[in-house]
């Protein structure tokens, strides 16, 4: 009898640790689709930002990036959790990413002034610069498209709110890393170190 009874207290502990522990979602190095156009010329091409862009200029040499940001349509709100997760984020082994690379992945993101679109609960490399990456996460059962600028938007909140280790003569890089989530449309943004 008290075996039967320590028996369903275990079952039932098993099943609430199961439903407390969040789901890890595998993180693919396939980057994602980006639509647009630069300077006339449209595109559809998959891959991170860079990738892309490398495409594009080998494509059309004229081509320059203009990291100028255009501000969100009015209309286009955004539900973003702010402030994000900053590293250490509990169950996640991630590491701070170096944030001029994470900016320079920023950049990009602005320039190519693209739609992306990603699978439903898949996570996408979308941008990889000096292993500092930034990754694009779709908690949707479907598949959803941002722009390229919303997103680069994400990682400024995570520069802005999870960057350390800055010195004051400047001797030292800072590092930046964390998660950003959108709870509307329910996606999230990732920066953090990975080898690319």
């Amino acid at each position: 009898m008290h075996f039967s009874k320590v028996a369903a207290f275990l079952a039932g502990f098993s099943l609430v640790l199961a439903a407390t522990v969040p789901e890890k979602r595998v993180f693919t190095n396939n980057g994602v689709t980006f639509r647009g156009e630069i300077n006339g010329h449209a595109f559809e091409e998959t891959g991170t930002a860079q990738e892309v862009w490398a495409t594009l200029k080998a494509r059309h040499p004229e081509i320059e990036l203009n990291t100028t940001v255009i501000d969100e349509p009015k209309n286009e709100k955004r539900d973003k959790a702010i402030p994000p997760l900053c590293i250490p984020v509990r169950g996640h082994p991630w590491s701070m990413g170096h944030s001029e690379w994470i900016d320079d992945g920023i950049n990009y993101l602005i320039g190519l002034k693209s739609t992306m679109s990603i699978d439903g609960n898949t996570c996408r490399r979308i941008s990889c610069s000096w292993s500092s990456a930034i990754h694009w996460c779709n908690d949707n059962d479907h598949s959803i498209s941002v722009p390229s600028g919303t997103l680069a938007s994400f990682a400024q909140d995570l520069r802005k709110y999870c960057t350390k280790g800055c010195s004051i003569d400047g001797r030292r890089y800072c590092r930046t890393g964390g998660q950003e989530f959108e709870d509307e449309e329910r996606y999230n943004v990732i920066v953090n170190m990975e080898r690319c």
